[in-house]
């Protein structure tokens, strides 16, 4: 009743963080906070979320920042406020941690023993030659042992073992917060990003996830090839990405990449995550004045034709036209004149633009295919390694690690000699019990054999 009060006497703030229902709170939230951040797509544009939530969810998902769940200002809050609760209830279990550490464990009355749930006890019929046989015996069976003499008038050995554990639960706490410390730098100092390269391109920057725009690397990479394989049904099987990484012009680093074998440079991790297939054409252009070309014009670019002064672009493209590839052909000049035909393969087709005219036939068209690579920079990945490695050491003390003790005293009780053993574990009693079971058959056919 008097510690009672003293809690409800104490100081608020600290009731308040040090309190095993805050703990609970803060994980049953995360964990739900968690799952809805997992459902919900991360990083993507609004309009993905306008279109596919409607307008409703839309806006609740922009206010909660649950587009960014994780680097959410409420969700990091959850985090530091639950730091801070695993610190202060950490700091509050201390010193009786520090008690039960510095206890002396010979500091024990023998009629304490006597009434240990696991007890044995002996009476040598040849007094000290029994005694000194019992020791020795101990000595063997339990392990490292200390001895104090002058305990009730007799003398106490004891073996003891894992009372270091007691600080398991403060590896496992402190692991913790290496995990969270390791994701918070993750999430503030690294980023995510998306790249698209065609084979043969090559880029010094990635687009983020979030939105925040183009994010330079450092150094360049490179899609030296890409290759695609296809199951009879049509389905991919299995795509792979040739990369090449640039430091200062010279290439450092080659090597091909697949789904869930990315490569890593400056701490800079690049993931084989999609493709995209995308048309290139070949279109010879024949002006009444004289000029030929035969331009290749790659889908998202422009193709100059520095003669004539034209520039030239894909607006649109069809596989299979009649049987044939056709596509729709941007043109424009110097003077911000634009114009576009359509051009089917085989077909040639007379067009007339400024002021000249031009006979174009569409000579080839094939789909080029552009690999999808996921960047992500972690400079926490390693802190949250050496905290689940923390973490699991943890674990192990805390739920297998015992302090085991087992006593041997040795005196005079009510005129006789006695022998008493006794022992005590904090965990795993099945084990315990079992070697104290072998240190007691051992002691009682030593003594026995004396009889």
């Amino acid at each position: 009743m008097k510690n009672a009060s003293r809690e409800r006497g104490g100081n608020p703030v600290i009731s308040f963080l040090t309190s095993i229902r805050l703990a609970i709170f803060l994980l049953i939230t995360l964990a739900v906070t968690s799952i809805v951040g997992t459902i919900i797509p991360q990083g993507e544009p609004l309009q993905f979320y306008l279109e596919r939530y409607g307008d409703t969810v839309f806006r609740l998902i922009h206010t909660l920042d649950l587009d960014n769940t994780y680097g959410s200002w409420w969700f990091v809050g959850l985090l530091i406020l639950f730091s801070v609760n695993l610190i202060a209830c950490t700091l509050k279990r201390l010193p009786h941690t520090l008690a039960l550490y510095r206890k002396d464990s010979l500091d024990v009355d023998p009629d304490r023993l006597i009434r240990s749930s696991i007890k044995r006890s002996w009476e040598p019929a040849n007094g000290t030659d029994g005694i000194e046989r019992a020791k020795a015996i101990f000595a063997k069976a339990a392990g490292k042992v200390v001895v104090r003499d002058g305990v009730d008038g007799g003398q106490l050995l004891l073996a003891e073992t894992g009372k270091w554990s007691y600080w398991g639960l403060y590896i496992l706490h402190s692991s913790i917060l290496v995990i969270l410390f390791g994701a918070i730098i993750g999430q503030f100092l690294g980023f995510k990003g998306n790249l698209l390269l065609f084979e043969g391109e090559t880029a010094d920057s990635v687009m983020s996830r979030d939105g925040q725009g183009e994010i330079p690397l450092g150094f360049q990479v490179r899609c030296n090839d890409f290759f695609l394989d296809f199951y009879e049904n049509g389905a991919p099987k299995e795509y792979r990405s040739d990369l090449s990484i640039y430091q200062d012009g010279k290439e450092v680093l080659s090597r091909s990449i697949r789904v869930n074998s990315p490569l890593s440079y400056n701490g800079i991790t690049f993931y084989q995550s999609s493709y995209q297939a995308a048309p290139e054409v070949t279109v010879s252009v024949t002006s009444t004045d004289g000029l030929h070309k035969s331009l290749t014009i790659p889908a998202f670019e422009k193709t100059l034709w520095q003669e004539a002064g034209l520039v030239f672009g894909i607006l649109q493209y069809l596989p299979d036209v009649h049987g044939a590839p056709a596509a729709r052909i941007a043109i424009s000049n110097e003077k911000g004149q634009i114009d576009a035909l359509w051009l089917v393969s085989g077909k040639d087709k007379d067009f007339r633009f400024d002021g000249r005219e031009f006979r174009f036939s569409l000579e080839n068209a094939h789909m080029r295919y552009m690999t999808g690579l996921q960047v992500k920079k972690d400079p926490g990945v390693w802190i949250v390694w050496l905290g689940c490695t923390a973490l699991i050491f943890g674990f192990v003390i805390v739920f297998w690690v015992p302090h085991r003790r087992i006593w041997l005293w040795c005196g005079e009780r009510d005129g006789k000699t006695v022998v008493l053993l006794a022992g005590q574990a904090n965990k795993n009693q099945i084990r315990f019990e079992k070697d104290f079971t072998r240190v007691e058959d051992a002691i009682e056919r030593e003594l026995g054999a004396m009889k």
